[in-house]
């Protein structure tokens, strides 16, 4: 609730005709651009009310979750990842690298792999202090080029497993396994933003650096382990897409997920300016656009075109956002 600046005459100024419901629409944009895809669907749509296709979309939705994550803090501080979709990559060559070791190595390694990659970048970013738009492109070719090389650019197809079973598969009842540890990763990031002095530090940063810098905040050490949550983020995602494929593709587990991750943040309500984090929007962000993917695959209309309305909603996300601002 805000309060209104007072006149020269002591009476407070006037709202605006419909200021507060524009406001209420603004800060729920994500929501109601949900609810209407998700009706719009129903009505039009054949299949769609199938609980089947609720579950696919709560599977695709899993891997983007944990990376939309991890993108969130980058952004929080005025950054960006943009590593993240080649990092999943690498971390699924790097399960068939190390299949012979035993499936619980093997997802391990590819877990590790994405923390590496994002000790690497947080490095870049932290100590030798390069931009984190350029240091993210580096990555991006960097990471994708040695999955394929680690695998000379084919396909490999994992073992049957009760592990990737359950990051690929599971579900109790209705609802997905991955779905539940992405909801679970969630909860504690914004636990760690709202409540642990790493998340205030993080937006502080992106507010403005050189106060956070001034006010004694350890900068370069948070800017390290943000990008190293990302990285660690990124590469369980590259299990868990890998797990659902149910191979090791380092030409197609990853690709323009680092594009999703970005959209689904600005849509769920995450400025790209920084200094402001919005978890549970980005949640219903990632998916938005899962259905949005999901309506155009069922209706055999061009992926192409799902493409196109993304940059549509970013581009009037950060219309909102501006306005807001």
């Amino acid at each position: 609730m805000s309060l209104s600046t007072p006149t020269a005459t002591g009476a407070q100024t006037p709202r605006q005709p419909g200021h507060a419901a524009l406001a209420w629409a603004r800060e729920n944009s994500v929501y109601i651009a949900l609810a209407v895809l998700v009706a719009l669907n129903l009505a039009l749509t054949p299949g769609f009310s199938n609980p089947l296709a609720a579950r696919s979309v709560l599977f695709e939705s899993a891997p983007v979750i944990l990376i939309a994550l991890g993108q969130n803090l980058a952004i929080a501080t005025r950054g960006i990842d943009l590593s993240v979709g080649s990092v999943m990559a690498l971390s699924s060559a790097t399960i068939a690298v190390f299949l012979d070791y035993g499936v619980g190595t093997s997802i391990c390694a590819g877990i590790a792999i994405g923390l590496i990659c994002g000790i690497f970048n947080g490095a870049l970013v932290s100590i030798v202090r390069i931009d984190p738009l350029i240091s993210g492109l580096a990555l991006l070719v960097a990471a994708r080029g040695l999955a394929q090389a680690l695998l000379g650019g084919s396909r490999v197809n994992l073992p049957p497993s009760d592990a990737f079973d359950l990051l690929g598969t599971a579900a109790i009842g209705p609802i997905p396994v991955v779905i539940l540890i992405g909801l679970a990763l969630a909860i504690v990031i914004a636990v760690v933003v709202r409540r642990m002095t790493f998340g205030r530090y993080a937006i502080l940063i992106g507010a403005s650096r050189g106060a956070a810098f001034l006010a004694g905040i350890p900068v370069r050490r948070t800017l390290f382990m943000v990008y190293a949550a990302s990285g660690i983020l990124a590469g369980l995602a590259g299990v868990i897409a890998s797990s659902r494929l149910g191979a090791s593709d380092p030409n197609y587990v990853g690709v323009n997920f680092e594009l999703d991750s970005i959209a689904a943040s600005v849509i769920g309500g995450t400025p790209l300016s920084g200094g402001r984090i919005s978890i549970v929007g980005t949640v219903f962000g990632v998916v938005l656009l899962q259905v949005l993917d999901a309506s155009f695959i069922m209706n055999n209309i061009s992926f192409t075109y799902a493409q196109i309305l993304k940059a549509v909603f970013i581009v009037v996300a950060l219309y909102l956002q501006r306005q807001g601002g």
